[in-house]
């Protein structure tokens, strides 16, 4: 069952497969600065900060309130890619912002390739990429080194 499967995974896999192979390994699923600190102690190259969409367990904890302190915890160690509820340009401002390297669709590009072929799927990209430009322009932000976690905070009054 599936409950099995995730119970015969542990670090200890990871560790081993990182030995035994050349290749870059990024780990997917990882939702606490815990277990971020540890990929960083076993040499992993990235992290993928997900719940899996939620599906895996009803009220998992929201992958974007994370973010913050597994990017706090790894600094510049390792790369951080992000994906969880990703579906327009501001949802992809707001994972850099909280400290993202990269921003991940799943959804969004299968829709326009489910509509469109890869003609949707371009389309979809480009409008993703718009709304991203006109946020970002709208916060005041130029370039993606603009934005931080102060920029979704509001100032007191």
């Amino acid at each position: 069952s599936g409950e099995d499967f995730q119970k015969s995974l542990n670090w200890d896999h990871v560790k081993r497969f990182k030995d035994a192979h050349a290749i870059p390994l990024i780990l997917k699923g990882i939702a606490t600065a815990e277990d971020a600190g540890r990929a960083v102690e076993l040499g992993v190259d990235g992290i993928y900060v997900s719940n899996h969409g939620g599906r895996q367990v009803d009220g998992a904890v929201a992958s974007l309130d994370v973010l913050p302190g597994i990017a706090e915890a790894v600094g510049e160690q390792l790369t951080v890619l992000f994906d969880s509820g990703v579906r327009s340009g501001p949802d992809v401002l707001k994972a850099l912002a909280l400290g993202a390297d990269a921003v991940l669709l799943g959804r969004p590009y299968l829709y326009g390739l489910a509509l469109g072929g890869q003609e949707g799927v371009e389309h979809v990209l480009r409008c993703l990429l718009a709304e991203l430009d006109l946020t970002m322009g709208n916060a005041g932000c130029s370039t993606l080194a603009d934005l931080v976690p102060d920029l979704l905070t509001r100032s007191p009054r």
